[in-house]
């Protein structure tokens, strides 16, 4: 009995003796692993600080520490000008080479979102080819702002139509006036024979047929002096005070009514853009948003003069009909031009720009 008893209790301590000594190994293996893993990490982070420590120690050359260190902004390349900050994209590709007529290039300024205006612009008045001879082609270019849920279909209508000039800057109307530089700059740079220019606007739905035939011949001798061409008025007096700190670094403070262009279509020469070009080249910003900074402000300051259309001999009328152009032109056959109801802020209707040309179309052709 005790034998048996004896011979149990030997079995049991040899089984806790060999558990022990498992548990024992573990340990120390453990141990010795996270021994080596420290040491590996202590290695890593000796050699990453004598790394930091030898390049600190190195000598940086000022190329580099340009590179590495930012410039103070105070150090930064501003622009130096208004014109210095405007940059075009999707310029139409134009071959400027061939033909022998003289390029005639009607600036629209139009928003990006209103492709579906321009396509009836095009389709319409702005017929390409439509007013062209031996010596004049009149050919329209739409100018359009940043929007960047516009940016790939702009691109696509640029790849399909050629006509479409992207600027960099938002279409807003604060912005307006550097729309307005922007295209009197583009011309410049694309079209430097062309005598003159036509700007006008997207919601504006022309007889260009009365204009060339009659408001261009009665402009004609003065194609080659200085001049903008218009209807000028003195809705606004521009106050030369604090506010326009352009006006004051110009000329000293005063208050007077600048007369300024009707935006929606006016004609400005080559001469009379290199001046105005000339004298907003000096200047870092424009300080007055509106319509009447380039045809009155910068205009004035230029010594450009006018012929105000308004005040002419000849009867030069047009409607702002905000959408019953048809009816307009089918009354008045001279015309020059009349607004859509894009021009009163209502939701544009594409059928309009088409009612009117139906009625263009019946006009001219009575006429020849």
């Amino acid at each position: 009995m005790f034998e048996g008893y004896y011979c149990r209790c030997r079995l049991t301590t040899l089984l806790i003796s060999l558990i022990t000594s498992l548990i024992l190994i573990v340990l120390i293996y453990r141990r010795q692993n996270v021994f080596l893993s420290n040491k590996i990490s202590y290695r890593i982070r000796s050699d990453h600080l004598n790394i930091h420590k030898q390049l600190s120690n190195e000598i940086i050359s000022e190329k580099d520490l340009e590179i590495l260190v930012p410039l103070p902004r105070s150090e930064e390349k501003k622009s130096k000008n208004v014109l210095s900050s405007i940059e075009f994209s999707n310029s139409p590709f134009l071959d400027l080479s061939t033909g022998s007529a003289i390029i005639i290039p009607i600036l629209v300024l139009s928003k990006a979102s209103n492709i579906e205006i321009r396509d009836a612009i095009r389709r319409t008045w702005g017929f390409d080819g439509l007013y062209a001879n031996d010596t004049k082609q009149f050919k329209v270019f739409f100018l359009v702002g940043v929007d960047d849920f516009m940016l790939r279909r702009i691109r696509t209508e640029q790849i399909l139509f050629d006509d479409v000039i992207q600027v960099s800057l938002p279409d807003l109307y604060s912005f307006t006036a550097y729309k307005e530089l922007s295209a009197m700059m583009w011309v410049r740079s694309y079209f430097p024979n062309a005598p003159f220019y036509i700007k006008t606007e997207d919601e504006v739905i022309m007889n260009l047929n009365a204009v060339i035939k009659k408001l261009l011949p009665t402009i004609e001798p003065y194609i080659e002096t200085s001049l903008v061409i218009g209807w000028f008025g003195t809705k606004h007096s521009i106050p030369r005070g604090t506010y326009q700190k352009y006006i004051n670094a110009v000329m000293s403070p005063l208050s007077v009514d600048l007369y300024y262009a009707m935006s929606l279509l006016y004609i400005v020469t080559s001469q009379a853009s290199d001046r105005m070009l000339d004298a907003i080249s000096h200047v870092e910003d424009i300080q007055h948003p509106g319509d009447p900074f380039v045809t009155g402000i910068l205009r004035d300051i230029a010594d450009v003069p006018i012929k105000n259309l308004a005040t002419s001999i000849e009867d030069y009328r047009y409607e702002l009909s905000h959408g019953g152009c048809d009816q307009a032109f089918e009354k008045n056959s001279k015309l020059l031009f009349c607004t859509s109801s894009l021009h009163n802020g209502s939701s544009h209707s594409i059928p309009e720009y088409f009612q009117a040309w139906d009625i263009l179309l019946s006009q001219n052709q009575a006429t020849e």
